[in-house]
Order: C-alpha cells, then structure tokens, then sequence
C-alpha cells in the first residue's frame, strides 16, 4: 500500500514535469517565432500602408483629372465661362465692377498637386513600436534568441520524468521550510486561551 502511493505521488509529479517541459518549450518557440516573424509582419504592414496611401493618391488624381476634364469641356463649349476665366487670369474689371479682396485660401484656385507629398501612415497599432524593436534592434534579438536557447537546453536537461524524484524531494524540503517558517508566527491555542482567560 505505500509503495502504490509512492508511485502514484511520483506518477503526478512526471505528469507536473511533462506540463512544466511543453509549457517552457512553448515560451522558448513564441520567443523565436517572434523573432523571425517580426520583420516580415513589420514589412507586411508598411506594404499595407503605402497601398492605403496609393489608393488615396488615386482617388485624388482621379477626382482632379475629372474636374480639369470638367474645366476643359467647359472652355471649349461656354464663351461666358471663358470670358471669366480670362478675365480673372489677367485680373480685368468690368465698368462700375467692385472687387473684394479675400485670403488666398478661399480664392477659387484649382488644388496644386505635389508628387512628393507622404500621406500619413496609419500607425494605430498598439505593438508597432515592440514590432520595431523586434525588427531592428539586433541586440534585442540577439538577446532574445540566446533566452529562447536557453530555455530549450535547461528544459530538455533537467525537465524529464527520470527528474520527478528529485523534485518531490525539492518540493517536500520546500514544504517544510515554508511550514517551519509559518510556524514562528502562528500563534498557540493555548496561548489565546491564556490571554481570553487573563
């Protein structure tokens, strides 16, 4: 009968091990997943980025040749458009005419369009600047991999079922230190009783 506890008490702590073994494994792969793929998720991103602002750049480009299309057909087939048009070009005035001078930014000027001009990026993720880091900081990553390797060896050396004595051993010397401890400051029935009574 004790030694069928013995094996179920060492069964238990092979199957804590084993929980102990996949989950270190587990950390080490997300460490080095992280690593490779946050540069190419950080390239993915920027790729999203620079489409946005192309397909922005577009709409714009489409929406000024449309008005200049606009502005063209209405010059070849309006001669009161294109008496306007002239007149304000070579700032004429019309007899008994008032002019009122208005800030040039609400003057009827068609929009000049800079080729080089950047469209803000959408920067509205949270983990972009870790992503960065990630990405670009060699040291970081070299930091990481060398943790992530570490793990792998640690966990490979000393987390096997071969170990569970060894760590039912640390566990119940741990118990009991923990248990000696806790003891010093718990206080006696007998103790309460004394200072009830008195």
């Amino acid at each position: 009968m004790f030694g069928r506890e013995n094996q179920n008490e060492e069964s238990s702590f092979g199957w804590i091990i084993s929980l102990i073994f996949w989950i270190f494994l587990f950390i080490a792969a997300s460490l080095f997943a992280s690593i490779v793929l946050a540069p190419r998720y950080l390239s993915y991103l920027n790729l999203r980025n620079e489409y946005h602002a192309n397909q922005v750049r577009l709409v714009t480009l489409e929406n000024q040749v449309e008005y200049l299309r606009q502005v063209a057909h209405s010059l070849e087939h309006d001669p009161e458009f294109r008496s306007e048009v002239a007149r304000v070009d070579f700032d004429a005035v019309r007899p008994g005419e008032e002019r009122i001078a208005v800030e040039p930014n609400l003057a009827l000027d068609i929009p000049e369009w800079n080729p080089n001009h950047k469209i803000p990026l959408t920067n509205g993720f949270w983990y972009l600047p870790i992503l960065k880091v990630l990405s670009e900081n060699q040291k970081v990553r070299s930091s990481i991999l060398l943790i992530a390797a570490t793990i792998v060896v640690l966990s490979f050396t000393f987390l096997h079922e071969s170990q569970s004595r060894q760590l039912e051993t640390i566990t119940r010397s741990t118990r009991n230190m923990v248990g000696c401890v806790l003891s010093r400051y718990r206080i006696s029935e007998e103790s309460l009783e004394e200072d009830g009574s008195g």
